[in-house]
């Protein structure tokens, strides 16, 4: 039996929007320009937020542009997730499913995948992507601590970051060591060690879900894939 090779395409980052937001800060930013040049008798406090307002639109704007195209890409040999300063790859046979996480019932803006193989993640990771997710993650991270604590007694201890990380493999270090523990923990609490965000609707993120385990299944075990 020969594998599948359909490759799957979701653009699941919050990157919809940039260019509508983009043209709207432009034709403001003008509009702000005419209103100082030939109606404002002086450049006042409000019309400083106006200008701080429409600056940010358009930095924003031109952020959401800078996204890829897709988010994830799926085929024949796994998972690639896209982000606009990196990306990472999850090999079919390194985590068992996807789905959408939840964390005390309320479920998230996020695609879910259970890792088995922490090396496959962290050895091919860039070191600034890493940081970044970091930093996009952190109150998802924090309130993992929070599940992690009931008592409130135990959250200045799971905060120490931990800069040294083992797997049967290999040791690592630094800020991969680091996303390593965090993965541990959000796998903890919900289940997923490694997350991607999606903007979309919890049912149109669970059938992204579940096309993917499909395309997982017929990669690992063709046979089981085909009709006879």
């Amino acid at each position: 039996m020969t594998k599948i090779t359909t490759t799957l395409t979701f653009s699941g980052s919050a990157s919809s929007g940039g260019a509508y937001l983009l043209l709207s800060s432009v034709g403001g930013f003008a509009l702000l320009l005419l209103y100082t040049a030939f109606i404002a008798e002086s450049f006042s406090w409000l019309l400083a937020i106006a200008y701080i307002a429409s600056f940010m639109g358009l930095f924003i704007g031109w952020a959401k542009l800078a996204e890829p195209k897709y988010s994830l890409v799926c085929d024949a040999i796994g998972v690639h997730y896209h982000h606009r300063v990196g990306s990472w790859f999850l090999p079919w046979q390194a985590f068992q499913y996807s789905a959408v996480p939840s964390i005390d019932g309320n479920d998230l803006a996020f695609i879910g995948f259970k890792v088995v193989d922490y090396d496959a993640v962290l050895t091919q990771i860039p070191l600034r992507l890493a940081v970044r997710i970091m930093t996009e993650q952190r109150p998802l991270f924090m309130e993992a601590i929070k599940q992690s604590c009931q008592t409130g007694q135990c959250a200045s201890e799971l905060l120490r970051e931990k800069d040294v990380f083992k797997t049967s493999k290999q040791d690592y270090a630094g800020v991969k060591a680091i996303f390593a523990h965090r993965m541990q923990r959000l796998g903890t609490v919900s289940g997923f060690e490694l997350m991607v965000p999606v903007n979309a609707k919890t049912q149109e993120a669970q059938q992204w879900c579940q096309q993917i385990n499909k395309l997982r299944l017929s990669q690992l075990h063709p046979a089981n894939s085909n009709p006879p």
